[in-house]
């Protein structure tokens, strides 16, 4: 299996209890994703081990769902979440740390390729897929912080 990983820092006014509540609160996240069609937590509410996140994006004829299973989920420090297709196994995990007035996270994705055309794929053209990869994970950390950033404004 190849795995191909990616770390993000990211800086936030949030605080931890903050940045928690926007990843809590999935159905909210279409007010900053906005590309995101749905999004559900079952068991609705809380975000614990065994949870699962229900999304999908795309236009009616092409959209895309996906499942992520929580893996982990430390209440407001740690989140760690995972999603299997028939070619990769994802894994992200946010570490919330407390810094200044805000918070500090660290976001860790790791790809594990296991199917053959997508390693042939990522041989080929694999620097250009991570980077695309690197942007996505920047912009929906973000989205979602500017989600945590705005409950704290209203808490």
């Amino acid at each position: 299996m190849f795995t191909y990983p990616l770390t993000v820092e990211f800086h936030t006014t949030a605080p931890p209890n903050a940045v928690w509540a926007a990843l809590e609160t999935v159905t909210r996240w279409r007010e900053v994703i906005p590309d995101l069609g749905t999004a559900r937590l079952e068991p609705d509410g809380r975000l614990e081990t065994g949870s699962v996140i229900h999304t999908s994006t795309g236009p009616a004829q092409a959209r895309v769902d996906m499942e992520y299973h929580v893996i982990e989920a430390q209440a407001p420090h740690r989140l760690t979440l995972e999603t299997e297709t028939y070619d990769w196994v994802g894994r992200t995990t946010y570490d919330i740390a407390p810094e200044d007035a805000g918070a500090m996270v660290t976001v860790v994705s790791t790809m594990q390729v296991s199917g053959i055309l997508l390693r042939i794929q990522m041989l080929a053209v694999g620097r250009t897929l991570n980077k695309q990869r690197a942007a996505a994970l920047r912009a929906r950390t973000m989205a979602l912080l500017t989600l945590a950033e705005q409950m704290a404004q209203h808490s």
